[in-house]
């Protein structure tokens, strides 16, 4: 059976158990109302959760089988009509387990987001890092080229190579090549 349908299966066994036993005193009825919502309401949280953290799938599969009995449970009180009283206590640790494992649960995605945060701050310094090693490679290249186009002709004679040196010309020589 999907989550959802155990979801829907869940609502209504607490909804014919809730309407089922009028002889169940009303104030009984609206605190089992309360953690029933209580319970939807945190179902519906993990759920979210489960989705965003797929590593915590061990822990919603826990709590998955600690809500699945419930509707059992709830049939078995209207089934015997016992007084709420017996059973809200039941009902209070299954929701206490439930929010325990929840806050387990935020406290584990706090985690996760503070590392993506170191992560996204180391990778932006090395961001930087590099982009100051292409500044410093292109300056390097730029001053290769320079003295590259300073050295002399290599297909000029050597009184030309001299004269350039001392003149500081950059043409190919005055009287031609040699």
């Amino acid at each position: 059976m999907s989550a959802e349908g155990t979801s829907e299966s869940v609502k209504g066994s607490l909804l014919s158990g809730l309407t089922a036993p009028l002889r169940l005193p009303e104030r009984a009825l609206d605190v089992l109302a309360q953690a029933a919502g209580a319970l939807a309401e945190m179902r519906s949280d993990l759920s979210a959760v489960r989705e965003q953290t797929e590593p915590l799938a061990a822990v919603t599969k826990d709590i998955k089988e600690r809500v699945e009995p419930m509707p059992a449970t709830v049939e078995r009180i209207s089934r015997q009509a016992e007084p709420l009283e017996t059973v809200l206590p039941a009902l209070e640790g299954l929701e206490r387990a439930v929010v325990e494992q929840l806050e387990g649960a935020h406290e584990t995605m706090r985690a996760l987001e503070r590392d993506q945060a170191s992560l996204n701050e180391k990778v932006e310094g090395l961001s930087g890092e590099i982009t100051e090693l292409h500044k410093t490679i292109g300056g390097l290249k730029g001053e290769v080229e320079r003295v590259t186009e300073r050295l002399p002709d290599p297909n000029r004679g050597p009184l030309d190579k001299a004269r350039e040196v001392l003149t500081g010309s950059g043409g190919s020589g005055s009287g031609g090549e040699s």
